[in-house]
């Protein structure tokens, strides 16, 4: 079973985050004759103005490689628009590009210091990169923008594992002993790992499938030789599968299953979780008439 906790959590903030950013109006400045756009508090070409709407519907569908194409390109063309590297970094954060996302966060922060879905970027990018004090900073200020409801909520629960309130997690103990420094290295990514374990399994139980993933994609990003994480990754697999055969989704969950079992051909994943998965993929192709492939499954779970 995996634990049950709301690290990344703060995403729901980037999504909720973007309608308030991306509200766009025609407008015209007499001085440069020129049609303008507003985005937000922002005004700015209209070329450019069509460049980032472009980009909120690509990044509403998801197509993230496709929108960071447009919000670089729109960057060029205005540089100081605090909302367009949020978003940016937003992107670059859902492709796993933690440092290009460090660096969106710190200018749109720069620009805009009180805007707090830019310090709770910079809090996740700074975390996923192991920079735990820039974390902190960031999600304290950006607490302080925002003291109250459930994004704050959230924050706190960040602070608090940035203060060591963690269960279950590998012990780390001040030495200058080399080897027990590097096993003390290790032991931080696993936590950092385990605690966006515990933040999917959150987002599962609320059904909230594709945050989760993403959560545990990158925990197995940061420990990949974890057992305890490969066990926590194979299991939210299957039940985001699960949830994809309920709707019909077929081509999905099967691409999660194989997903599945390559990780368990690397070995580290209980006897329970892989016959589980293979009883799972079976089952799945029964139901698409792929009976042969299917016997094919069932032969390894004799």
């Amino acid at each position: 079973m995996i634990s049950a906790r709301a690290h990344r959590k703060i995403r729901l903030l980037f999504l909720s985050t973007l309608a308030s950013l991306c509200i766009c109006s025609p407008l015209y400045a007499a001085q440069k004759q020129k049609q303008m756009m507003k985005i937000g508090d922002e005004i700015v070409s209209l070329e450019a103005g069509h460049s980032f709407v472009k980009a909120q519907e690509l990044i509403s569908n998801k197509q993230y490689d496709q929108a960071a194409s447009l919000l670089k390109s729109f960057l060029e063309m205005e540089p100081n628009s605090a909302s367009a590297h949020y978003k940016y970094g937003f992107v670059l954060l859902q492709l796993g590009k933690d440092k290009e996302t460090l660096e969106q966060a710190k200018k749109c922060v720069e620009l805009a210091p009180k805007f707090v879905g830019g310090w709770s970027l910079l809090g996740e990018a700074s975390l996923n990169l192991d920079l735990r004090d820039q974390a902190k900073e960031a999600y304290q200020k950006a607490l302080a923008l925002q003291p109250t409801g459930e994004n704050a909520d959230i924050i706190r629960e960040h602070l608090d594992e940035l203060d060591g309130k963690q269960q279950d997690s590998p012990m780390v103990v001040l030495t200058a002993d080399p080897a027990v420094a590097e096993q003390n290295r290790l032991n931080m990514k696993v936590n950092q790992a385990l605690a966006l374990c515990k933040s999917a399994t959150d987002h599962f139980a609320q059904k909230q499938f594709e945050v989760g993933m993403q959560e545990v994609r990158n925990a197995l990003k940061i420990a990949p030789d974890s057992d305890r994480i490969k066990e926590n990754f194979v299991v939210c697999l299957n039940n985001y599968a699960a949830d994809c055969v309920q709707k019909n989704k077929f081509p999905q969950a099967e691409s999660l299953m194989k997903e599945a079992i390559a990780i368990q051909k690397q070995g580290g994943i209980t006897t329970q979780s892989s016959m589980t998965t293979l009883k799972n993929y079976a089952a799945l192709l029964n139901f698409l008439g792929r009976t042969d492939e299917a016997k094919a499954i069932e032969a390894r779970l004799k």
